[in-house]
């Protein structure tokens, strides 16, 4: 029972960590575009630095890993990996360029909901009354926040909301179905294959010349920028994110992901520069509530 707890707190710690630091990516890309850059550019970089330590860790993990695995595995670890880290990252990317971070960070920490769902329906995991409430609670905190977003004037808003509201859904379905496949891989050998083939579609995408109209990727703020979304906002979190799949399921994983949209709103204001007032203050209040209700809960999901 001791070991069980430490495991899920560890599980907690990873998940929570690994979804502030996936959070910052868009801090970064809106850097990235101030600088000139375009979504396939910067996706290029980001994965084309990150490649070399995926495909290692791989290696080193499958030299390691006891398991058995099959080519059927294998496969679906990398279709996997295209669904989330390919055309997850573009759709999110994308609408990125149309609504701020916030509130791209508040529709992002929607797919907790859809992962709750999915993992009820198909991994039958327990939805309990502690966990709903405590999940009522934060996105009380984030309608609170995306109503006072949506009131900005802008163009293409809804386009925005559109596309990073399908990836938040699309991502749901990942986190749902990594599970079996992280238990029969691990997490370190799942996220190496998951990464390293949803890098090679990246690449190939812009080889082919996607990313035209960008900046020259001769700009050295780009290479900073591209090597902040590589290690930072992507190599770490995504094995941090697997691991706590691995150890407390995916509905809980995707709950404590409800602390992102504290530190994105927090880096948005101090480096970006974007508003906040007392809606923001009131909706992060009820979005850390509604996490360490949460977190604290003895009833919460289990896998």
């Amino acid at each position: 029972m001791k070991n069980a707890r430490h495991s899920r707190a560890i599980g907690l710690l990873l998940g929570g960590g690994g979804a502030i630091l996936f959070s910052l990516k868009g801090i970064v890309m809106k850097l990235a575009f101030a600088e000139g850059g375009n979504v396939e550019q910067m996706m290029a970089l980001r994965m084309g630095i990150a490649l070399p330590f995926f495909l290692a860790i791989g290696l080193w993990s499958q030299a390691r890993s006891p398991r058995q695995t099959t080519r059927r595995t294998l496969i679906f670890a990398a279709l996997l990996g295209m669904l989330s880290y390919y055309v997850c990252t573009w759709l999110d990317f994308t609408g990125l360029q149309y609504i701020s971070v916030q509130l791209e960070r508040l529709i992002l920490f929607l797919y907790p909901t859809f992962t709750a769902l999915f993992a009820w329906l198909f991994l039958r995991d327990r939805m309990s009354w502690g966990h709903a409430g405590a999940l009522l609670l934060s996105y009380l905190g984030v309608g609170v926040l995306a109503l006072q977003e949506f009131g900005y004037p802008g163009s293409n808003v809804a386009l925005g909301v559109g596309l990073v509201f399908l990836s938040a859904l699309l991502f749901a379905a990942y986190v749902t179905a990594a599970k079996p496949v992280i238990s029969q891989l691990g997490s370190l050998l799942f996220t190496s294959i998951a990464m390293s083939a949803a890098a090679i579609c990246i690449l190939l995408h812009f080889a082919v010349g996607a990313a035209s109209g960008g900046a020259p990727l001769t700009s050295p703020a780009l290479w900073y920028l591209g090597a902040m979304l590589a290690i930072p906002c992507t190599v770490l979190p995504s094995f941090m994110i697997s691991e706590a799949i691995g150890r407390v399921g995916p509905g809980l994983t995707s709950a404590m992901g409800g602390i992102a949209p504290l530190a994105t709103a927090l880096f948005a204001v101090i480096v970006l520069s974007e508003p906040f007032g007392w809606p923001h203050a009131v909706a992060l209040a009820l979005t850390t509530i509604g996490v360490l209700l949460l977190s604290r809960s003895r009833d919460v999901v289990r896998p």
